[in-house]
């Protein structure tokens, strides 16, 4: 039997290459959704994302509109494909998937598609913006990494769900006073004047993850983390 019906499908972005195209990381998210949307899980895709935090300079396109054209280039009709395109991270995501489509509409329960990895982090961020009114359900696209990359990004999501765990933390679920001011008045990827700096995100992760490592002893390479950092 399909699962059962929902609002919408929602399709978290994974970069653009500066040309415009999809990472495979990206193509494997649209193509979980178009399998979704094929069993009639939901009648529209909600394509979110602009282009990541850290990015220094923005891509030729988001990477909603990206992906949109990737699920068209698969046979997904133009009718049923959504873009919001002001999100730099997961909490962002969930915040204009929540302010332009599904408050609006009265849109009451979504899929959210993401990478097997992100899945924990994704449903932690999207209960502390939603609360607990909305039917929300995650569909994981299978990222088919090796065992080591594997390792790596679980650690890596570690760091980063403990930074968002203090930086969210004190916000009560669903809280909209509260995620108004964290993301008009803190967030670097928002604030007009962000008391949060992106600096101070890479050297809060860092520390953490220097915590972590003098616990475990596992290592984390610098460069990696910068990545990881990249889609809080």
């Amino acid at each position: 039997m399909p699962p059962s019906r929902a609002d919408a499908l929602v399709v978290l972005g994974r970069g653009v290459d500066p040309d415009g195209a999809l990472p495979l990381l990206a193509k494997q998210r649209v193509e979980r959704a178009a399998e979704l949307f094929a069993w009639g899980v939901a009648p529209r895709m909600i394509f979110s994302g602009r282009c990541s935090l850290m990015t220094e300079s923005v891509p030729a396109r988001t990477e909603a509109a990206a992906m949109a054209d990737y699920a068209r280039s698969m046979g997904i009709p133009s009718r049923a494909l959504l873009l919001e395109e002001e999100s730099r991270d997961t909490i962002g995501n969930a915040y204009f998937v929540l302010r332009r489509f599904l408050e609006p509409n009265d849109w009451m329960s979504i899929r959210v598609v993401t990478s097997d990895f992100h899945i924990q982090r994704t449903a932690w961020v999207f209960q502390k913006v939603l609360g607990l009114g909305y039917d929300v359900a995650f569909s994981p696209s299978p990222s088919e990494l090796d065992h080591n990359t594997i390792a790596a990004r679980a650690r890596e999501e570690s760091d980063i769900s403990a930074f968002l765990m203090d930086w969210l933390g004190p916000i009560q679920d669903g809280d909209p006073i509260g995620l108004a001011r964290l993301i008009w008045q803190e967030h670097p990827g928002y604030a007009p004047e962000p008391t949060v700096s992106r600096a101070d995100i890479q050297r809060r992760i860092a520390e953490i993850a220097q915590g972590h490592r003098a616990v475990d002893g596992a290592p984390r390479g610098d460069r990696v983390r910068q990545g990881r950092i990249a889609e809080l």
